[in-house]
């Protein structure tokens, strides 16, 4: 894989890029983590596009019904709507749903609606909690309610990255997800100091780490390789394991795996599951 703000630039480097086709966003996953073709059933009368409330409702994937706010009936801002990234970052969950997703402990990170980790539901995780600031959260829930009623596998929990009282609330759980996502979350430069602190807090060597960001081209805003370089300063290696673009117009998503330095296992917390996969972009 591409290692993006490697700290080594003199390495050999071969690119495993996966590009995202039509006929993959269309791919899902059912709820008992089989694969499912994505086709619409001609009997399924929550296929159909509708006004909820205020809400858009569509099917986003086999398994996941989605609630978008266009209209800022409940949230107004980034986690209003989908976007790209989110598309990207679930078409590649749903793709390695038996590897990455089923049975996992799914924590993801500036949710919005949810989409991705519902994928990872979707896909057969044995829990997935889905955070994000609070005034994103009333659309967030509305969709753990869509999806997950009963809340016993999705859960909803506020997270301002820069408040570390919100990480209190994680507390049964931190050191023991064996998988933390986040898509289009390095838009800003500000929150990569905040965001990074937050990953670190959670995460442990059995960890999977996937962030999908949109790689902008404008040079008012960060791109992927902006992202990578402070985090390589950190001590995580960004691998570039899969790209994609949604529409033609839109800037290209990556898919970037983070993984630790070995120098800083001896500092890191005891594994608390098995032992981490071996996955696309390890050394």
């Amino acid at each position: 894989s591409r290692a993006v703000g490697s700290q080594d630039s003199s390495a050999p480097v071969l690119p495993v890029v996966v590009a995202c086709t039509a006929a993959l966003m269309g791919d899902g996953c059912a709820a008992d983590g089989t694969k499912g073709d994505g086709d619409r059933e001609d009997d399924d009368d929550d296929v159909e596009d509708r006004w909820v409330d205020g809400l858009l409702r569509y099917r986003f994937r086999r398994g996941v019904m989605l609630l978008s706010d266009p209209r800022g009936a409940l949230v107004r801002g980034t986690g209003s709507s989908l976007w790209a990234a989110g598309k990207v970052l679930a078409a590649y969950l749903a793709q390695r749903g038996p590897e990455l997703c089923k049975g996992a402990r799914c924590l993801e990170l500036g949710a919005g609606t949810g989409a991705v980790g519902m994928t990872v539901a979707a896909a057969g995780a044995r829990l997935v909690v889905l955070t994000d600031t609070d005034l994103q959260l009333p659309l967030l829930k509305r969709n753990q309610q869509e999806n997950c009623p009963r809340g016993d596998i999705v859960q909803v929990f506020p997270l301002d990255w820069r408040r570390p009282e919100h990480r209190a609330a994680l507390a049964p759980w931190t050191g023991t997800w064996s998988l933390i996502v986040g898509s289009d979350i390095g838009y800003d430069p500000d929150l990569f100091s905040p965001l990074l602190d937050t990953l670190e807090s959670q995460w442990s060597w059995d960890t999977d780490v996937f962030f999908a960001l949109a790689d902008r081209e404008e040079d008012s805003e960060p791109n992927a390789q902006d992202f990578a370089d402070a985090a390589s300063e950190r001590g995580w290696r960004c691998d570039e394991v899969h790209q994609g673009r949604v529409e033609a117009h839109q800037s290209l998503t990556k898919v970037l795996r983070l993984t630790r330095e070995c120098s800083l296992r001896a500092a890191a917390p005891q594994p608390a599951t098995k032992a981490a996969r071996v996955l696309v972009g390890s050394q």
